[in-house]
């Protein structure tokens, strides 16, 4: 379920229009970056009226609650709660976690609850087992099947009612992972601390995946999805960002292999342990980042009808949808977040 869209080519590329009306008029732009959970973090703001230092000071206070948060919720480092979760798995006892980990927690489960567990932060075990970066063959079947029994989001026992809240897994083995989530989370407070600044106007680029807010002076910010199968032609879709949100892509375009003719990409269908077909792109938006995050893995894998029912249900996400053969589809309410531009 790890995507990698910091490598992608299918491109969530904003468009830099450096013309605005008025050059006296024209916001200062001011990028950042720096590498904080596991990839490439950037913060580009648009504002009038700002100086250099204090652009900078917002920024990087900005990418501070990044770094806090990378230490409440990664399981790559050894200290956090998260790891410590890992490390219980299928003990009596439970580990205090922060309120970062419950938000995380609690929307990962919601999520796993309407996707029918294709989304489910419990997939570190078949995740590992289908490493397509170092594979050259697809794993053994039975080895499949045991990563699989350690997947149950249902297996994810948390309690809010205790004080502090504790998270725990039932059964040993399991393991948590919230790479396919934390990092739009991470977005989202981060984008709370440029506001508590007085800078609504950015870009936040976790690793490819995306929480825009406001404009660039007086036009909308502009993004554009390209087929991953032919990138070098113009975008197949170009939209303007009329709503702050988050925007994520998954598709099968980067971390791959091939055997026997078949590509096997890396984001697995846990129903049947195997990568999921039918799709070349899943893009979703949402007020929430996280959501964003976790949607667009789990749409790739069900498609566009399962996805619609989610919608129906949980209307704050929007799609645009690319299958095997090309055909663009879109939630009916994507209008709330985009409006697309024509050629």
């Amino acid at each position: 379920m790890k995507r990698n869209p910091a490598l992608a080519i299918i491109l969530l590329v904003f468009t830099v229009i450096l013309q605005l009306h008025g050059c006296q008029n024209a916001p200062l732009i001011h990028e950042e970056q720096e590498v904080m959970m596991g990839t490439i973090m950037k913060i580009k703001t648009a504002a009038r009226g700002r100086s250099e230092s204090e652009t900078r000071e917002a920024c990087q206070e900005a990418f501070a609650e990044i770094t806090r948060l990378e230490e409440e919720l990664s399981e790559w480092q050894p200290d956090t709660p998260i790891s410590q979760v890992n490390r219980l798995a299928g003990k009596a006892e439970a580990t205090p976690i922060p309120s970062s980990a419950v938000d995380v927690t609690r929307t990962a489960l919601e999520i796993a609850t309407l996707t029918n567990g294709e989304f489910d932060v419990t997939f570190k075990p078949i995740g590992r087992l289908w490493n397509v970066k170092e594979r050259l063959v697809p794993p053994p079947a039975d080895s499949i099947m045991h990563a699989l029994s350690l997947v149950d989001y249902t297996e994810v026992e948390l309690d809010t009612l205790a004080s502090p809240a504790t998270l725990r897994l039932a059964k040993k083995g399991m393991e948590l992972g919230f790479g396919g989530i934390a990092k739009g989370y991470a977005a989202l407070q981060a984008g709370e601390v440029l506001r508590s600044h007085g800078f609504n106007d950015f870009i936040i680029n976790a690793g490819g995946d995306l929480y825009v807010g406001g404009r660039k002076g007086d036009r909308h910010w502009v993004s554009g999805i390209k087929d991953p199968r032919d990138p070098a032609q113009p975008p197949v879709i170009t939209f303007e960002v009329i709503a702050d949100c988050g925007i994520a892509t998954s598709g099968d375009y980067e971390n791959y292999f091939t055997w026997e003719g078949e590509r096997y990409h890396h984001i697995i269908d846990l129903s049947s342990g195997y990568p999921a077909k039918g799709m070349k792109s899943s893009t979703v938006f949402s007020a929430d980042p996280s959501k964003a995050d976790a949607y667009a893995t789990a749409f790739f894998i069900i498609g566009y009808e399962k996805a619609l029912q989610v919608v129906k249900q949980d209307p704050t996400v929007a799609f645009i949808l690319i299958d095997a053969d090309n055909t663009i589809h879109r939630s009916p309410n994507l209008g709330t977040f985009i409006r697309e531009r024509t050629r």
